[in-house]
């Protein structure tokens, strides 16, 4: 009996119809987390901490059968480049998290994760060491997909419609290499691959003939009173909040 091999495509690109199974597992599973463990998902704690926190869960093998979902998640993975003439290889970035289908090889689809607060700096992170990530090819080469998630000390609908904003404002776009959509807009909402799960997607240029899809889903996390506090004052003072400038 012959065995037909996988076709080029599926072997490198996460197939599009699964991403909504996988967004509404990690949402599921992230609810649980905070009814089960709020203290050790609340948002005073590090990225990587709540990362790894989500990420054993995810791998719960009971509640990955309960919920037929047929893929691994490894956290903080590096990606690794191999300079072809000096054969030097080089870790150029670590995902948040990365889900595969199977064995090693397989298609992934990268989640990268960062904290929210309704601040300009935080949006600016948001921007400029997590999405700027998958334009600058250090995630996901070659993918048609990847997945920005924002732990959302506040509410995530209202920081979502902020963060749009954000991303369409000054020479953001451009330097995120945003590309506008039917609409004419750099902003998609809802989500055409997962209207439930997502916000909203953007899409960005990566070289002059690739392209990748982002996916942003924005979670709740749980800000203690000494936090809200923190916040509030800082509203109210009068100062000029202008986000770092680097290189990207």
């Amino acid at each position: 009996m012959s065995v037909i091999a996988p076709s080029s495509p599926w072997v490198q690109i996460f197939p599009g119809p699964l991403i909504p199974d996988v967004l509404a597992y990690v949402r599921d599973t992230w609810s649980w987390l905070r009814a089960t463990y709020p203290d050790t998902i609340a948002f005073h704690w590090e990225e990587p901490h709540l990362t790894d926190s989500l990420c054993e869960a995810l791998n719960d093998r009971d509640r990955r059968q309960k919920n037929t979902i047929h893929c691994d998640f490894q956290a903080e993975t590096w990606e690794l480049r191999r300079n072809p003439a000096t054969g030097e290889v080089t870790r150029i970035a670590r995902a948040d998290i990365r889900v595969t289908l199977g064995a090693p090889g397989t298609p992934h689809l990268v989640l990268e994760f960062k904290k929210l607060d309704g601040t300009a700096n935080a949006r600016w992170r948001y921007c400029f060491d997590g999405m700027n990530r998958f334009v600058e090819g250090k995630y996901a080469v070659q993918h048609e997909y990847g997945v920005m998630y924002g732990f959302s000390c506040i509410d995530p609908s209202t920081e979502s419609v902020a963060m749009a904003a954000y991303i369409s404002s000054l020479d953001y776009p451009e330097r995120l290499s945003c590309v506008i959509d039917s609409a004419g807009s750099f902003i998609t909402a809802p989500s055409p691959t997962d209207p439930l799960g997502a916000h909203f997607d953007t899409r960005h240029a990566i070289a002059t003939t690739s392209h990748i899809v982002l996916l942003h889903a924005l979670i709740p996390c749980s800000c203690p009173p000494a936090c809200k506090h923190k916040r509030k004052a800082a509203g109210k003072r009068k100062r000029k909040s202008t986000p770092p400038v680097t290189s990207g």
